[in-house]
Parts: C-alpha cells; structure tokens; sequence
C-alpha cells in the first residue's frame, strides 16, 4: 500500500517514460477514440478552486487549466517536453493567457477507461476544438541515473515469501519517509522521480525485492538556519548514508512535442 501526504490545488503531472523518436502530426480522423459528450468554457482564475487535469470515474475534468496544461496530460509530458504554440496557451506568464474548464464524458461501458485511453481521448478532443495539430520530435532533458555507491548497497535483501509494502509520509513542509519492503529498484525509482524533480533511470544492475526505511528532508529545509538541529539529510546525502545508492546527473533522449497549430475553441 502506498500512501502520501497530498497538498491541493496541485497540477497533476506525470513523468514519462523513455520512447523513441518520432513524427506524428494529430488530426480528427477518427484515429483515436472520442468523448461521447464534452463541454469546453473559458474559466477565469480568481485565485480560488482546482487547477489542473482530473478523471473521475468515466469522466474527465479541467479546472483553471491551460492549453499547455492540456497538451501535457492528453501526452503524458513535462513541461521540458513542450514547445511552440500561441502565448494565450501558456499559464500566467503573459496578459493574453486563457484557461479552460472541461467536463468530457467517455462512451458508457462495463468499466471506466484507462489514463491512457482518456489521454488519447482528449487527443482527439484537443484537435477537433482547439484545432491543434503538433509533431513529436527527439530531445535530451536532464534526468538523474541511480547507481550503487563506493561501498555497495546497505539494502537487506526481502525474504522470497515477502509481501510487497511501500509506506510513505511527509509532504514539503516536513521529513519525507519510505519504509519499503520487498520494493524492487524500479518500483524505488518510481518515487524518487517525484521528490528529484526529474525522471530518475535505474543504472543499478541489482534485482529482486529490498527492505529499507529512506527518510529525508526538502532541500530548501535541509539547507535552512535549523538544519543542524534537524539532523536531517537530503535526498542526495541520504541515498549514500541509508541505501547505499547515490543519484548522478545525465541526460537521455525523451519524446517530445511541439505545438504547430492551436485555435482558442469557439464554445460546446
């Protein structure tokens, strides 16, 4: 079971995996699957409510988001992974940027769609409404690779029979914990993509299931007038004391995308 403090108002994103080049320009031709019904408002911040891309159940919701936004959920990037477009699409950064509420229902069936079928959904959505039309080009973005420290890895190998359990607490406010057993690296991994603030690859080489307690502090509070009597590490001073594993910086090639064309909708 895994369980996380959770701040709102916060905009879903989700780091991607690596894919291989290529050129695709989106069109309405029925390539993709489409919403049974979806509604399309402008929706003006006033500093209150959600912001971001949800799914609920067979339907999905837009709330204060942008084109940008939009584009990122319905691809499954990163802001590092989008360029190009009009200035109204990007969020907050010039006089002219809109946001958008939706409300986009998919097709009645025995179970609801999945994150990548309502993603391919919105493809569509995007393309007939906003009139987008993108290509996917190759780029190297910065990524850190999880490797075994000088030493090896402090990590008790779990029992054969052991369940699965990843525990986790904190937010960015307080010390961050996992207490993990029988987690596998690329299940660590995972997780240490959301808290490093870019994708992390496993460089390891090691296998099979590891108990271990990881516990560290924000690096803005690490670093901060009370750290000493924290007694807190970072995330990167942690991984060596307590795993035995360090983070490196590189760089991989990741897909992404750039905006060719976009409309501002005209309504439902």
């Amino acid at each position: 079971m895994v369980t996380r403090g959770v701040t709102s108002n916060v905009r879903l994103c989700l780091i991607v995996a690596l894919a291989s080049a290529g050129v695709y320009c989106q069109t309405a031709t029925g390539a993709h699957p489409t919403f049974e019904v979806a509604s399309v408002k402008p929706q003006v911040w006033d500093g209150q409510g959600s912001v971001g891309v949800f799914v609920r159940g067979n339907t999905l919701y837009a709330e204060h988001a942008s084109l940008n936004d939009l584009v990122e959920f319905a691809y499954n990037l990163r802001d590092v992974q989008l360029s190009g477009g009009p200035g109204w699409a990007l969020r907050g950064k010039l006089a002219e940027s809109v946001l958008f509420q939706i409300a986009a229902k998919a097709p009645q069936s025995d179970s609801p769609p999945t994150t990548d079928e309502f993603r391919r959904m919105l493809q569509t959505l995007l393309a007939e409404r906003f009139r987008l039309q993108v290509h996917h080009v190759s780029k190297d973005l910065p990524v850190y690779d999880l490797v075994v420290n000088r030493g090896g890895p402090k990590m008790k190998e779990s029992a054969a029979d052991a369940a699965f359990a990843m525990n986790i607490s904190g937010d960015g406010k307080t010390a961050i914990r996992i207490v993990a057993g029988a987690v596998t690296i690329s299940q660590l991994v995972g997780q240490l993509s959301h808290y490093a603030g870019r994708p992390v690859l496993d460089r390891t080489g090691l296998s099979g299931g590891y108990d271990f307690t990881l516990e560290w502090m924000p690096d803005d509070l690490a670093t901060g007038a009370d750290a000493g009597a924290l007694g807190r590490a970072t995330l990167f001073t942690a991984l060596p004391q307590r795993l035995g594993l360090r983070l490196e910086a590189a760089t991989a090639p990741f897909d992404a995308v750039v905006v060719d064309r976009a409309e501002k909708p005209s309504g439902n």
